[in-house]
Protein backbone atom coordinates (compact mmCIF):
# COMPACT_ATOMS: atom_id res chain seq x y z
CA UNK A 1 0.00 0.00 0.00
CA UNK A 2 2.79 1.93 1.16
CA UNK A 3 4.12 1.47 -2.18
CA UNK A 4 1.07 2.93 -4.16
CA UNK A 5 0.88 5.44 -2.37
CA UNK A 6 4.45 6.53 -2.87
CA UNK A 7 3.78 6.02 -6.96
CA UNK A 8 0.86 8.34 -6.97
CA UNK A 9 1.85 11.13 -5.77
CA UNK A 10 4.97 11.45 -7.47
CA UNK A 11 2.83 10.97 -10.74
CA UNK A 12 0.88 14.10 -9.09
CA UNK A 13 3.83 15.97 -8.18
CA UNK A 14 5.55 15.41 -11.89
CA UNK A 15 2.57 16.36 -13.70
CA UNK A 16 2.39 20.12 -11.83
CA UNK A 17 6.02 20.67 -12.81
CA UNK A 18 7.00 22.81 -15.96
CA UNK A 19 6.79 21.17 -19.60
CA UNK A 20 9.46 20.38 -22.08
CA UNK A 21 9.16 21.71 -25.27
CA UNK A 22 9.03 18.24 -26.60
CA UNK A 23 8.99 14.82 -25.00
CA UNK A 24 12.85 13.28 -24.74
CA UNK A 25 13.91 9.59 -26.03
CA UNK A 26 16.34 7.42 -24.62
CA UNK A 27 17.63 3.98 -24.18
CA UNK A 28 19.76 2.09 -21.49
CA UNK A 29 21.73 -1.37 -22.10
CA UNK A 30 23.82 -3.04 -18.91
CA UNK A 31 24.01 -5.43 -16.37
CA UNK A 32 21.64 -5.50 -13.37
CA UNK A 33 21.90 -8.22 -10.59
CA UNK A 34 18.73 -9.34 -9.11
CA UNK A 35 19.71 -10.55 -4.99
CA UNK A 36 16.87 -12.68 -3.70
CA UNK A 37 17.29 -14.28 -0.23
CA UNK A 38 18.75 -17.41 -1.36
CA UNK A 39 19.98 -16.84 -4.98
CA UNK A 40 22.23 -13.83 -7.11
CA UNK A 41 21.38 -13.72 -10.83
CA UNK A 42 22.36 -11.93 -13.22
CA UNK A 43 20.87 -10.28 -16.45
CA UNK A 44 21.44 -8.22 -19.45
CA UNK A 45 18.87 -5.05 -19.68
CA UNK A 46 17.56 -3.11 -21.85
CA UNK A 47 14.78 -0.32 -21.14
CA UNK A 48 13.38 2.96 -23.13
CA UNK A 49 11.80 5.72 -21.85
CA UNK A 50 10.64 9.33 -22.49
CA UNK A 51 10.50 12.39 -20.53
CA UNK A 52 7.21 14.22 -20.27
CA UNK A 53 8.53 17.16 -19.01
CA UNK A 54 11.87 19.00 -16.85
CA UNK A 55 11.01 16.16 -13.99
CA UNK A 56 8.48 13.21 -15.20
CA UNK A 57 9.02 10.51 -17.30
CA UNK A 58 7.64 6.56 -17.62
CA UNK A 59 10.44 3.64 -18.71
CA UNK A 60 9.52 0.07 -19.49
CA UNK A 61 12.57 -2.90 -19.38
CA UNK A 62 13.16 -6.13 -19.81
CA UNK A 63 15.82 -8.38 -19.18
CA UNK A 64 16.98 -12.26 -19.70
CA UNK A 65 19.30 -14.15 -17.30
CA UNK A 66 22.90 -14.82 -18.18
CA UNK A 67 24.95 -15.41 -14.74
CA UNK A 68 22.61 -18.22 -12.85
CA UNK A 69 23.39 -19.28 -9.39
CA UNK A 70 23.63 -22.58 -7.43
CA UNK A 71 21.17 -23.28 -4.57
CA UNK A 72 21.88 -26.63 -2.44
CA UNK A 73 22.20 -28.48 -5.90
CA UNK A 74 19.48 -26.35 -7.97
CA UNK A 75 20.79 -24.59 -10.70
CA UNK A 76 18.44 -21.56 -10.31
CA UNK A 77 18.51 -18.85 -13.62
CA UNK A 78 16.10 -15.74 -14.23
CA UNK A 79 14.11 -16.46 -17.58
CA UNK A 80 13.16 -12.86 -17.96
CA UNK A 81 12.09 -9.98 -16.35
CA UNK A 82 9.80 -6.92 -17.70
CA UNK A 83 8.70 -3.74 -15.67
CA UNK A 84 7.00 -0.37 -16.34
CA UNK A 85 8.29 2.87 -13.85
CA UNK A 86 7.06 6.36 -13.52
CA UNK A 87 10.13 8.44 -13.40
CA UNK A 88 11.21 11.41 -11.14
CA UNK A 89 14.44 13.28 -12.19
CA UNK A 90 16.69 16.32 -11.05
CA UNK A 91 19.56 17.92 -12.23
CA UNK A 92 22.24 18.26 -10.01
CA UNK A 93 24.63 19.45 -12.37
CA UNK A 94 25.71 20.22 -15.81
CA UNK A 95 26.19 16.24 -16.67
CA UNK A 96 24.39 14.50 -13.41
CA UNK A 97 21.11 13.95 -12.54
CA UNK A 98 19.48 11.73 -9.94
CA UNK A 99 16.10 9.90 -10.29
CA UNK A 100 13.44 8.09 -8.76
CA UNK A 101 10.74 5.52 -10.02
CA UNK A 102 8.13 3.28 -8.97
CA UNK A 103 6.49 0.52 -10.83
CA UNK A 104 5.52 -2.86 -11.51
CA UNK A 105 7.42 -5.90 -12.72
CA UNK A 106 7.10 -9.60 -13.52
CA UNK A 107 10.24 -11.82 -13.39
CA UNK A 108 9.86 -15.27 -14.67
CA UNK A 109 12.67 -17.69 -13.23
CA UNK A 110 13.30 -21.78 -13.47
CA UNK A 111 15.05 -24.26 -11.46
CA UNK A 112 16.68 -27.21 -12.79
CA UNK A 113 18.06 -30.73 -10.66
CA UNK A 114 19.13 -34.07 -12.07
CA UNK A 115 17.10 -33.47 -15.53
CA UNK A 116 13.86 -31.91 -14.03
CA UNK A 117 13.01 -28.60 -13.85
CA UNK A 118 10.10 -25.66 -12.64
CA UNK A 119 9.12 -22.33 -13.76
CA UNK A 120 7.80 -19.86 -11.45
CA UNK A 121 6.78 -16.22 -12.09
CA UNK A 122 5.54 -13.12 -9.50
CA UNK A 123 4.80 -9.54 -10.39
CA UNK A 124 5.37 -6.86 -7.53
CA UNK A 125 5.90 -3.43 -7.05
CA UNK A 126 9.05 -2.06 -7.17
CA UNK A 127 10.46 1.46 -6.03
CA UNK A 128 14.09 2.36 -6.85
CA UNK A 129 16.46 5.53 -6.88
CA UNK A 130 19.67 5.90 -8.99
CA UNK A 131 21.26 8.63 -10.91
CA UNK A 132 22.39 8.60 -14.55
CA UNK A 133 26.06 10.98 -15.14
CA UNK A 134 26.42 12.13 -18.89
CA UNK A 135 29.55 12.16 -21.06
CA UNK A 136 28.46 13.83 -24.25
CA UNK A 137 24.81 16.10 -24.88
CA UNK A 138 23.60 12.03 -25.81
CA UNK A 139 25.81 9.44 -24.29
CA UNK A 140 25.93 8.74 -20.45
CA UNK A 141 26.28 5.56 -17.61
CA UNK A 142 23.88 4.83 -14.97
CA UNK A 143 23.71 3.45 -12.18
CA UNK A 144 20.96 2.35 -10.07
CA UNK A 145 19.05 0.33 -7.11
CA UNK A 146 15.66 -1.07 -7.15
CA UNK A 147 13.67 -2.73 -4.83
CA UNK A 148 11.34 -5.34 -5.29
CA UNK A 149 8.45 -5.92 -3.19
CA UNK A 150 7.94 -9.76 -3.57
CA UNK A 151 7.11 -12.29 -0.55
CA UNK A 152 10.41 -12.90 -0.80
CA UNK A 153 11.96 -9.43 -1.74
CA UNK A 154 14.68 -8.44 -4.08
CA UNK A 155 17.44 -5.96 -3.98
CA UNK A 156 18.29 -5.17 -7.93
CA UNK A 157 21.27 -3.54 -8.74
CA UNK A 158 22.35 -1.83 -12.05
CA UNK A 159 24.55 -0.45 -13.87
CA UNK A 160 24.18 0.49 -17.82
CA UNK A 161 25.10 2.86 -21.09
CA UNK A 162 22.69 5.55 -21.81
CA UNK A 163 21.60 6.90 -25.10
CA UNK A 164 19.45 10.12 -25.15
CA UNK A 165 17.82 10.23 -28.83
CA UNK A 166 17.92 13.75 -30.64
CA UNK A 167 19.65 16.28 -28.84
Amino acid sequence: MKLALTAISAVAIAFAAPAVAEPEFYGTAGYTNFGFDDADLGAIQLRGGVNFNSLFGAEVEGAFGVNDDDIGGVDVELDSQFGAFGVLRTPVGENLEVFARAGWVNVEAEGSFGGLSASDGDDAGAIGVGGNFFFTEQHGIRAGYTYYDFDESADVLEIAYVYRFGG
